[in-house]
């Protein structure tokens, strides 16, 4: 039954049968899976469309496409080896690089992502966002000094890239330098076509430690939609309230953030000021 139905699926949304798709238009049946959120269906058609000439020269970039719609859909086993697979032969093989060492991080497989990242560095050595994502793996080593290398390597390369102003905003962020930190986010949203909630996450997040609660309070309206599962947004708002001495609706955020992962000692220390 559940075959049947896949196959009355398919022909609705491709628009013919099943069995008459040649591996272009298992391609465009995907991609128009993609425009309707059917991400199931989309990487199906991307697994019949190689499946159908598994000799096709475009094959590794729709592994790389299979690979991106399986980590979106949580299959991180299934994106690895999408991804490593796609490494063969792939026109674009630093963008996989590059996909694959995030998905390692989400994996928590860090000593392999260093690696993925080392790979990119000797091989695309003016690739600036490779030597931030290594410095943040560093930083997670508690081996500040090599991350410094890494971020100044990024500022030597191209000062004004995003990413080299995310290095300096983390650095400032370290030292305790809010301000600064604030002006650089600030900088980024300004000039940014798009409303990157970490850019607006990370400003709430400097105005909540320089005490400037309406403006965090704003930034965090901003985000709210897309941050229901950060449990670090919980936090930040806690605190927004906190100060605005409303401890029922900061507890309320403290133990949301508690149910969804944040470190415990953390939370309950927020939790006792409530009480």
């Amino acid at each position: 039954m559940k075959a049947i139905i896949t196959t009355l699926f398919f022909f609705f949304v491709c628009g013919l049968s099943a069995q008459s798709l040649d591996y272009k238009g298992w391609v465009d049946c995907s991609a128009n899976h993609i425009e309707k959120n059917r991400l199931d269906s989309a990487a199906i058609a991307l697994q019949k469309a190689m499946a159908l000439e598994p000799e096709n020269e475009n094959n590794p970039v729709l592994l790389l496409n299979l690979g991106i719609l399986q980590r979106q859909m949580r299959l991180y086993d299934d994106a690895y080896i999408s991804f490593t697979a796609s490494l063969g032969n792939n026109p674009i093989p630093s963008v996989t690089l590059h996909h694959r060492a995030s998905l390692l991080c989400d994996m928590e497989r860090f000593a392999e992502a260093m690696e993925d990242y080392d790979t990119l560095i000797r091989n695309y050595p003016e690739d600036v966002e490779a030597y931030y994502r290594r410095g943040l793996l560093f930083l997670e080593k508690n081996e500040r000094a090599k991350a410094e290398v890494d971020f100044k390597a990024s500022d030597a390369i191209d000062p004004e890239n995003i990413y080299t102003k995310l290095s300096k905003a983390l650095l400032y962020k370290l030292d305790d330098n809010w301000e600064a930190a604030e002006k650089v986010y600030t900088g980024l949203i300004q000039s940014s076509s798009s409303d990157d909630p970490g850019f607006y996450m990370n400003r709430a997040e400097c105005y909540v430690n320089t005490d400037q609660m309406f403006r965090a309070s704003a930034d965090l309206r901003v985000v709210e939609g897309s941050q229901r599962d950060n449990p670090y947004f919980y936090i930040l708002r806690g605190r927004v309230r906190l100060s605005q001495f409303d401890k029922v609706a900061a507890k309320g955020d403290f133990q949301k953030a508690k149910t969804l992962g944040y470190e415990a000692d953390i939370v309950d220390d927020w939790l006792k000021k409530t009480e």
